[in-house]
């Protein structure tokens, strides 16, 4: 009898009751009888539904259930059907969740962006007849009657159900991305075997090898390779952070604790390492540019604007059109849906401001490959560039007094939206981040990134002007030198630390004045580091970073940015069960990232990169050296 009773509660509350579709009445029927007579596919849609899982009080919130157990189930026209249904409790109910783990009413502002929108999800497998409606009027029945008095909210997407039926098919674009992809490997297998000197020898794998690991003399900007990839692997884990903080994770209310440590602020405010890039764009053209003019006597904005266009834009093409057609098909689980909508759906409807480079201010809301955002602004920059290069050329008094005005408008406009706005200081941590008023109109606009690039540009024009001379100087000044510019780059990274306590009230200039200068103090002791380099004061940190290794991994670091969320962000995205977060695991996480992704990158400055600037070159006959980057 106790056993009859227990297995009458099991099947009501996992076999839908009253279901109005009648293929589902039929198959939920023969689902219960199936049940009752322990036969193994009955018993494997059961097995893979949830159960209450343990630690919800820590932040487990997700429960996957077994994906693949469930939609792999058959028994005659029975198919099983995955689906997580949505638990959304209220914000009082919350904050008594949250006081449990100490948090107070006056810490609660500060962590608001993290928890308002938490939700506990509950994975159930079904029969795939089922539509919708029945499955949620089934659950929401018996997971309200369970939790009285809580109130709670209980919701079913039904994008948020998978079956075998519903996969995914490729068709026509995904077969042309595919041919387009392949077609370079060809070409590049067919030209390194039978080489040649014609349009053809772009794709040799030999040829693009030997430019990938040549070496060349030495110069006094070599540091800058070291610079350059070292940045790329700060981005790089700090993306893997944010993934794992972001993600359905078994102790997710331990990150608020987490966030308390000094050690985590290298990882919320290492966001400033992205300014590294700016001002070393803005050096190399500065010094690129002074070259050219010196050398030649004039200057062709058309081939400025061209060259530097079609240099970076067809790779970008290549990993839009991945984005936009292939890599939806590369997973699948309980996630998938929601990790292409947000990452894959932007690049199938905005891929043109992406490859203009004009996103920011278009469709801030839906980036197409999200870091592309710096890219954005880099272009823009440098568009604006012979705004700033042409006056310093022309007359240096003038040039100066355009860059500073410049400069400071640019900080001046930052300070205002930070001000008007009363964003905080530092980024917020959430997993909206990317809906933030904060990261759209502030964090990724142009306007506001401005200064370290012309800070940039000023520095390459001084490196240029005394290139042929050495500026002495004694230990007094070197000494005094690294250390103001390890307090300024140590500021600019741990003073978001204290907007994150809980007993620091808010301060509007505060906040204000650290938005808006703590990049320039980032890129002051970033120009630091490289001038003592090339005057040769630098050290064992010149030797370490002109080292020949980070010139080859320098070379293929625009591979290393394009590719890394792909393999990030779809990691998680079909991940079939939570993750536990600790400083450990994501180290771990970010070195697998980086083996991958650097071998990724090789194999794709091979195969696309390389051919498609030697493409470039050979139809604009122009040095190539005039604005590389190398």
């Amino acid at each position: 009898m106790k056993q009859g009773l227990l297995m009458n509660q099991v099947l009501a509350t996992y076999v839908l009751d009253n279901a109005q579709d009648s293929f589902c009445k039929n198959h939920s029927n023969l689902y219960r009888n199936g049940l009752r007579s322990f036969e193994p596919w009955a018993l494997n849609m059961f097995d893979s539904s949830s159960k209450i899982q343990p630690g919800i009080l820590l932040g487990n919130l997700f429960e996957f259930g077994s994906f693949k157990q469930c939609i792999q189930t058959r028994f005659g026209e029975i198919r099983g059907k995955h689906c997580s249904v949505k638990i959304t409790p209220n914000l009082n109910l919350v904050k008594k969740i949250l006081s449990f783990r100490n948090i107070t009413e006056r810490r609660f502002p500060k962590i608001k962006l993290i928890v308002e929108k938490s939700a506990l999800f509950w994975s159930i497998c079904v029969p795939a007849s089922c539509p919708t409606d029945d499955i949620l009027r089934h659950f929401k029945k018996i997971i309200l009657e369970m939790t009285e008095g809580l109130n709670l909210s209980v919701s079913l997407d039904e994008h948020h159900c998978f079956s075998e039926e519903n996969r995914l098919q490729m068709g026509l674009p995904q077969y042309v991305s595919l041919a387009i992809l392949l077609l370079f490997i060809a070409m590049s297998v067919v030209s390194t075997v039978l080489p040649t000197n014609s349009f053809f020898s772009a794709f040799s794998i030999t040829s693009n090898y030997q430019k990938i690991v040549a070496r060349r003399r030495p110069n006094d900007l070599d540091c800058l390779h070291g610079l350059r990839f070292l940045s790329t692997c700060y981005v790089i884990v700090g993306h893997r952070y944010l993934m794992a903080m972001f993600s359905p994770v078994i102790n997710g209310l331990e990150i608020l604790d987490w966030i308390l440590n000094y050690s985590s602020t290298i990882i919320i405010g290492g966001t400033i390492c992205v300014d590294t890039f700016f001002m070393l764009s803005g050096l190399l053209v500065s010094v690129s540019f002074f070259h050219h003019v010196t050398k030649n006597g004039t200057f062709n904005v058309l081939t400025f604007y061209l060259y530097r266009y079609f240099r970076i834009t067809p790779p970008l093409a290549i990993v839009v059109l991945i984005y936009a057609t292939l890599v939806e098909f590369l997973g699948s689980g309980p996630l998938w849906y929601d990790t292409c909508l947000a990452h894959l759906e932007p690049c199938k409807y905005y891929w043109w401001s992406t490859l203009l480079y004009v996103q920011s201010y278009i469709n801030p809301h839906a980036l197409c490959i999200l870091q592309t955002w710096s890219l954005t602004c880099d272009m823009i920059f440098f568009y604006f560039s012979p705004v700033l290069l042409y006056p310093l050329w022309k007359s240096r008094m003038f040039g100066l007094i355009v860059c500073v005005f410049f400069y400071i408008l640019s900080v001046t406009v930052s300070f205002y939206l930070a001000w008007i706005n009363e964003y905080d200081g530092g980024m917020p941590i959430t997993n909206q981040l990317f809906e933030t008023k904060y990261f759209q109109q502030h964090y990724i606009a142009p306007h506001t990134r401005a200064p370290p690039y012309i800070l940039g540009v000023l520095f390459g024009y001084c490196l240029f002007t005394l290139k042929d001379r050495k500026t002495k100087m004694n230990f007094f000044t070197n000494l005094s030198g690294w250390f103001l510019a390890t307090i300024f780059m140590s500021v600019s990274v741990v003073g978001s630390y204290s907007f994150q306590m809980e007993n620091h009230d808010y301060n509007q200039l505060e906040a204000s004045l650290f938005l808006s200068c703590s990049r320039s103090a980032w890129t002051f002791g970033l120009i630091w580091i490289i001038w003592t380099c090339v005057n040769g004061y630098g050290g064992l940190i010149n030797d370490f970073l002109s080292a020949f290794v980070f010139r080859v991994l320098g070379r293929i670091s625009y591979g290393c940015f394009l590719l890394h969320l792909i393999l990030q962000i779809f990691k998680n995205g079909a991940n079939k069960m939570p993750i536990y977060f600790s400083n450990f695991a994501a180290i771990y996480d970010s070195c697998a990232d980086l083996v991958l992704v650097v071998t990724a990158s090789f194999f794709f400055t091979i195969f696309y990169e390389l051919p498609l600037l030697n493409i470039e070159s050979w139809f604009f006959k122009i040095e190539k050296k005039v604005q590389s980057n190398d």
